[in-house]
């Protein structure tokens, strides 16, 4: 019967292969995905997530300049840093969507009603129309 650990030599002995050699880690690209993709899932809490996307985009360039000094870590800091600037981006958009709302005649006109309204009633009262407005 042949022993797969025999050297080729027959002499008996045999050698293990060399443990693999641990690599640098990159904390910083774990770091860096992780606030990426808390950023684009904490968008809606913008006090939150706008912040903590410029930290991802921070981290993700940190990252990237650490793994090419020899850390791995790079499709982690990759990650992190195109989705801390996919949330920027995002917010952007919805802020440009919300200011032209606001600054349109159906908006001007629901911040006059709301600012001479008295009642929370009224106030819902203008909501409403609002919306009637904006639909059709």
């Amino acid at each position: 019967m042949s022993d797969p650990y025999r050297s080729p030599e027959g002499s008996g002995t045999h050698t293990a292969p060399a443990p693999a050699r641990p690599g640098r880690r990159n904390g910083l690209a774990v770091a860096a995905l992780v606030t990426g993709v808390a950023s684009l899932l904490l968008l809606w809490l913008w006090f939150v997530g706008i912040p903590l996307a410029l930290v991802a985009i921070g981290l993700g360039i940190a990252a990237l300049r650490r793994a090419r000094g020899g850390a791995g870590g790079r499709g982690m800091a990759i990650s992190g840093l195109v989705l801390g600037s996919v949330t920027v981006v995002i917010a952007g958009i919805l802020v440009a969507v919300g200011v032209s709302i606001l600054n349109s005649d159906e908006g001007k006109d629901l911040r006059s009603c709301v600012n001479n309204a008295r009642t929370e009633q009224d106030r819902q009262d203008c909501s409403n129309r609002f919306n009637q407005d904006v639909g059709n």
